[in-house]
């Protein structure tokens, strides 16, 4: 399967408008992200299933850094999707994430970790139909 340059750049923008949709707490643009029928799942933690359940746990201003910066994002992979024949992308990507006070006297800390997105053709675009967080990777 071939990709064209057009394919290629918007599968990569993905992770930075999931990224924007969580800091800036719009969990509805997560449907420029996913598939409805997407799983979103934390290795050794929560899986969501379905693009309402995903968008409700992030909405929650609780549950997340105050930002999201991703880097490393290529793809790693392009074969043929067993569902429907059509093309399945394996792209992967990184996330740091900081946490606390942002302040020269308390600087923040941070954490990090690797997504792995199985992403697929939608009529609406490119979707990620299965996301893999790991913490530290």
């Amino acid at each position: 399967m071939h990709l064209t340059t057009d394919d290629r750049l918007d599968i990569a923008e993905l992770p930075s408008r999931y990224a924007d949709a969580l800091d800036r707490l719009q969990p509805h643009r997560l449907r420029e992200v996913f598939t409805t029928d997407a799983v979103w799942e934390m290795i050794g933690g929560i899986r969501l299933v379905g693009l309402d359940e995903i968008m409700e746990f992030m909405g929650r201003p609780d549950v997340h850094p105050g930002a999201h910066l991703m880097t490393n994002i290529y793809i790693d992979s392009v074969s043929d999707d067993p569902r429907d024949g059509g093309a399945l992308v394996h792209l992967c990507s990184r996330g740091i994430y900081p946490v606390g006070a942002s302040d020269p006297r308390n600087p923040t800390s941070v954490f990090y970790g690797r997504y792995d997105d199985d992403v697929v053709q939608t009529d609406a675009g490119w979707r990620i139909r299965h996301r893999r967080y790991q913490h530290g990777s």
